[in-house]
C-alpha cells in the first residue's frame, strides 16, 4: 500500500490541459469533505493530481464500512493497519467501524469475533487520535472492549454482545451521547456527563438487573426486546424519557416468580428496578409496556411517586389493567399535566370489560389542574367497553368531553 501511495510517477491532473477547481479549494476544505468519504475512497484520491498526494493522511475521520467488501476481513485488516501507520497524527473527529453483514443464524460469529480482535486496537488508535465520535456496528462479541477517552462526546455501539466489557464511561469526561443499538447488554451503564441515552431493541441480562447510572440525563429512552428491567438510578436533570417494554420482557414481582402474573408483589428490595421513582422528575414521558414488565410498573406505583414537573403523557393500553390502576395513578399525581395521550389497542382483545370497580370514582384525590388542554384516545374501534370507562373516570377527574379527542 505504502508503494502505491507515494509513486508520484502515475500521479495525473484532474483534467488534462484543465482547471482543477475543487484543488484549489483551501486544504481544510478539501480535509473536511474526504471525511465524509470512505477510507478506501480518501486515500484513492491521491491519484488525481500533484497536490492530492497526501492529502489523504490528514483528513480527521476514519470510516471503513463493510469489510467483506474488500474481498476479505484480512483485506480489510491489511488495508486499516496500512492506513493507520501511514497516517499523519491528526485528531480525528469521526471514527466508523461498520458491517453491513446481518445479525441472523447464519452469520459466522467466529470469523466476526476474529474481525472485532482485529478492529480493537483500531478503536484504541482513534482513542489516542482524541476521537470525538466513535460508531461501531458490527455483529460479534467484544468481550474486552474498555473506553479511556477524555475527548469522546458521542458513542453508538450497534450488534454487540457486550459481555465482558467496560461500560464504565467515568474517565470519558466529555461523553454526552451515548446510543446502544441491537446489543446484549450484561453490564452496569455508567457517566457522570452523560445527557443523552437511548437503548433499543437491546436484552439485558436475564439473571442478574443491571444499573444504569447517569446523573445528569436530560434524554433518556430504553426499548427492550427481552431480560430484566434495569434499575435506573436518580436523574435529577431529566427532561424527556421513553420506555417500551414487550412481552419478552422477563421482569415478575418480587416473589421471584417468573411465570407469575402479578400477585401483588412483597415490598420492593435491592433487586427490585422502581423504573417510575426514577422517571417521575420528567417534563415529557412515554411508558408503552406488556406482558410480564406489567407486574413490576404495578408495584411501582405502590410507591407513589409524584410527577410534578411532568406536562406531556403517553400512555399504552397497560394503564387501563387492573380497573384502570395506571390511569387513575397519573390523573392523580400530575398536576401540572398538559397533554395526555392514550394508546389503546383494544382491536386485539376479545374480552371486553362490562362492569369495573367504582373505586377510582374518587374526585377530591385528582391534583389534576386547569393545565390539561387535551386528551388523545387512539383506539381501534370506539365501541370496547373500556372506552366508556375510561370517558367516565376523565369526567371525575374534572376532563371536560371538549377536551377529550377520540381517534
Amino acid at each position: 500500500m505504502s508503494e502505491r501511495l507515494n509513486d508520484g510517477e502515475n500521479m495525473g491532473t484532474a483534467v488534462d490541459g484543465g482547471e482543477d477547481r475543487i484543488g484549489a479549494l483551501p486544504g481544510d476544505l478539501l480535509r473536511y469533505l474526504m471525511s465524509l468519504l470512505p477510507s478506501r475512497d480518501a486515500v484513492r484520491t491521491c491519484v488525481l493530481a500533484k497536490r492530492w498526494r497526501t492529502l489523504w493522511k490528514s483528513v480527521p475521520a476514519l470510516r471503513v464500512y463493510d469489510p467483506e467488501s474488500y474481498g476479505c476481513a484480512h483485506g480489510a485488516s491489511t488495508f486499516v493497519d496500512e492506513l493507520i501507520r501511514l497516517r499523519s497524527p491528526t485528531p480525528l473527529n469521526v471514527c466508523d467501524f461498520s458491517s453491513d453483514v446481518d445479525d441472523d443464524a447464519n452469520y459466522d460469529f467466529h470469523r466476526a469475533d476474529e474481525a472485532f480482535r482485529r478492529m480493537e486496537p483500531w478503536i484504541q488508535y482513534a482513542v489516542s487520535c482524541q476521537v470525538r465520535v466513535l460508531r461501531v456496528r458490527f455483529p460479534c462479541r467484544a468481550t474486552n472492549m474498555t473506553l479511556i477517552s477524555p475527548h469522546l462526546k458521542r458513542l453508538e455501539l450497534c450488534d454487540i454482545e457486550l459481555e465482558g466489557c467496560s461500560l464504565d464511561f467515568s474517565s470519558c469526561e466529555a461523553l454526552e451521547e451515548l446510543e446502544i443499538i441491537n446489543c446484549h447488554i450484561f453490564a452496569n451503564i455508567s457517566s457522570r456527563s452523560l445527557k443523552n441515552l437511548n437503548i433499543r431493541g437491546f436484552s439485558f441480562d436475564f439473571d442478574t438487573r443491571i444499573h444504569i447510572i447517569a446523573p445528569n440525563l436530560i434524554t433518556c429512552r430504553l426499548a427492550a426486546a427481552s431480560g430484566l428491567t434495569p434499575v435506573l438510578h436518580t436523574m435529577p436533570s431529566l427532561v424527556t424519557a421513553s420506555i417500551s417494554l414487550r412481552g419478552a420482557c422477563m421482569d415478575c414481582c418480587n416473589c421471584g416468580n417468573l411465570s407469575c402474573g402479578g400477585c401483588g408483589g412483597q415490598t420492593a428490595n435491592n433487586n427490585s428496578s422502581l423504573v417510575l421513582k426514577s422517571l417521575s422528575g420528567a417534563t415529557n414521558l412515554e411508558v408503552t409496556i406488556s406482558g410480564r414488565a406489567m407486574s413490576i410498573f404495578r408495584n411501582n406505583l405502590k410507591w407513589g411517586p409524584m410527577f410534578s414537573k411532568l406536562k406531556t403523557l403517553l400512555l399504552s393500553e397497560w394503564c387501563v389493567a387492573d380497573d384502570f390502576a395506571g390511569l387513575v395513578y397519573f390523573l392523580q399525581h400530575s398536576p401540572i399535566l398538559e397533554s395526555l395521550t392514550l394508546q389503546l389497542d383494544f382491536g386485539t382483545h376479545k374480552k371486553h370489560l362490562n362492569k369495573t370497580d367504582k373505586s377510582y370514582n374518587l374526585r377530591e384525590q385528582s391534583l389534576l389542574s386547569k393545565h390539561l388542554k387535551i386528551v388523545k384516545i387512539i383506539c381501534v374501534t370506539k365501541e370496547d367497553a373500556r372506552v366508556c370507562h375510561v370517558l367516565e373516570i376523565l369526567h371525575t377527574h374534572g376532563v371536560p368531553s371538549e377536551q377529550i379527542d377520540i381517534q
